[in-house]
């Protein structure tokens, strides 16, 4: 699969890499016989929604992923005190 995405992008760059795996996610999905049923442009809609809800799926997760290493301090106070953190390392 690595050589495959390695030719693919060297014969015809980001486009035919993006065409392969759009195709490889949606080949079985537009078999489906709902969409014989649909107008092209209703197909077309739904193909545009499915598509943007999958890049916002990527987003957060790589937004996740990238917050996962971040460390967040909280304390917590009781009978209305303050609670003080302190974040350097000396």
């Amino acid at each position: 699969m690595e050589n495959f995405f390695k030719a693919a992008l060297g014969i015809g760059g980001l486009g035919t890499v993006g065409a392969a795996v759009f195709f490889g996610l949606y080949k079985q999905w537009l078999t489906l016989g709902i969409f014989s049923q649909l107008s092209g442009d209703q197909t077309f809609s739904i193909m545009i929604i499915f598509l943007v809800l999958v890049f916002l799926c990527a987003i957060v997760l790589i937004g996740a992923h990238a917050l996962k290493g971040v460390k967040i301090n909280s304390a917590k106070a009781s009978n209305n005190s303050i609670a003080i953190i302190n974040d350097k390392n000396k």
